[in-house]
C-alpha cells in the first residue's frame, strides 16, 4: 500500500483529477490510498474524485481541517493564486490516522510520468523528517539570511515531499510550524514551503531532481539554469518521473512550458476530456498576441527547446 496525500480547494478538483489519473496510469502494479485534506469540497466533487480512483481500484479518504487548527497563519506570497489549503501539509501528521508511518504529499500542479516505487521506497531513518528535491532558489543566499539557517542545510521544494509521519508526530512538526509562524512572521515569504524548510531544514534527505522536475530548470538563462547544467540533466528533463509545473500552468493561455501538453494527456482521462484553455475564443486571442514577439524573435525564449540536447 502506498499512501498519498494532496490538500486541495474546489478550485483544484480538476487539476487533483489530473495527478490522480497520471499517477494510476503510471503504476499499473501498485496499490493507493489517496488522503484529500480538502478546503471545503462539496460532496459532488469528492464523489467525482473517489469514482476517478474506484475505476483504477484506489480508495481515497476526506478530511475536513478545523479551521482553528491553522490559527495564526496567513497567505503571504502568491495570495491570489494560493488559498490556506497550502498549509495543510504542516498539519498532515496531526489529520492522518496514527497507524500510517509515512505518506507521499503531491501538489496538485503535477503529473506523474513514471513508476513512483523507488521514491517510496527512499530510506528515512529516525532523524530524516522528510525526503525532497532541492528547490530552484535553493542557491539564492538571501532566503538563508532572512530564515536564518546555514546555506549548507539547502533549501526544497515542498511540492512534492516523502514525509516521515512518525518523525512528524514525535517532534511536532506541525505544532512547531505554527508557533515559528507566530513567533518570525516577517521571515515567511514562500508560505508552509518557508516553514517547513525552517524546521526541517537539519533533518531532510535530498533525492533525485527526476522527483520534482520544476519549472524553473526548463526556463533559459537568467531566470533558469546555465546550459552544462541541462546537458548533464537532458534525460531527466526529457523524461521527469515527477513533473511539476511550478510557474506558469499548463491551463493558463500564455503557458509556454516544453511539456504542457502532459497535462493534457491525463485531463482526457478524466471527467474534464476535451476542455482547453485555448477553447475559449478571448484566452484563444490573448495567446495568439501574446506569442507575436516570441515568434518574431522579438523576445527571447522563455523555456529551452528539448530537442535542442
Amino acid at each position: 500500500m502506498i499512501h498519498i496525500a494532496c490538500n486541495i480547494d474546489s478550485r483544484y478538483v480538476r487539476h487533483c483529477a489530473v495527478t490522480l489519473v497520471s499517477l494510476f496510469e503510471n503504476n499499473p502494479s501498485e496499490e493507493f490510498t489517496v488522503h484529500i485534506l480538502d478546503g471545503g469540497l462539496n460532496q459532488q466533487e469528492q464523489e467525482t474524485l473517489s469514482q476517478l480512483a474506484q475505476r483504477y481500484h484506489h480508495t481515497v479518504r476526506y478530511y475536513s481541517p478545523q479551521p482553528d487548527m491553522l490559527k495564526g497563519l496567513s497567505i503571504h506570497k502568491f495570495d491570489k493564486r494560493i488559498s490556506m489549503a497550502t498549509y495543510y501539509r504542516c498539519i498532515l501528521a496531526d489529520i492522518l490516522p496514527p497507524g500510517i508511518e509515512k505518506v507521499l504529499y503531491l501538489d496538485c500542479d503535477i503529473v506523474v510520468r513514471g513508476n513512483i516505487r523507488p521514491f517510496w521506497d527512499t530510506p528515512l531513518d529516525g532523524q530524516t523528517g522528510v525526503a525532497a528535491v532541492e528547490d530552484i532558489g535553493c542557491g539564492e543566499t538571501r532566503r538563508y539570511e532572512i530564515l536564518n539557517y546555514p546555506m549548507k542545510d539547502s533549501y526544497f521544494n515542498a511540492g512534492v515531499l516523502l514525509i516521515n509521519l512518525t518523525f512528524w508526530r514525535g517532534h511536532q512538526v506541525g505544532k512547531a510550524c505554527i508557533e515559528y509562524f507566530r513567533k518570525y512572521p516577517e521571515r515567511i515569504l514562500f508560505n508552509d514551503q518557508d516553514l517547513l524548510n525552517s524546521i526541517l531544514h537539519a533533518h531532510k534527505s535530498l533525492v533525485d531532481l527526476r522527483w520534482n522536475v520544476q519549472d524553473g530548470f526548463y526556463r533559459t538563462p537568467p531566470g533558469g539554469l546555465t546550459s552544462g547544467w541541462r546537458e548533464k540533466y537532458a534525460d531527466v528533463l526529457k523524461h521527469p518521473a515527477i513533473l511539476h509545473y511550478t510557474n506558469r500552468k499548463p491551463w493558463d493561455y500564455d503557458s509556454q512550458h516544453p511539456l504542457r501538453m502532459e497535462y493534457f494527456k491525463y485531463l482526457d482521462l478524466t471527467p474534464w476530456k476535451g476542455e482547453r484553455p485555448w477553447n475559449d475564443l478571448s484566452n484563444r486571442l490573448k495567446r495568439m498576441f501574446y506569442l507575436i514577439p516570441f515568434r518574431l524573435r522579438v523576445r527571447r525564449p522563455k523555456y529551452v527547446d528539448l530537442n535542442s540536447f
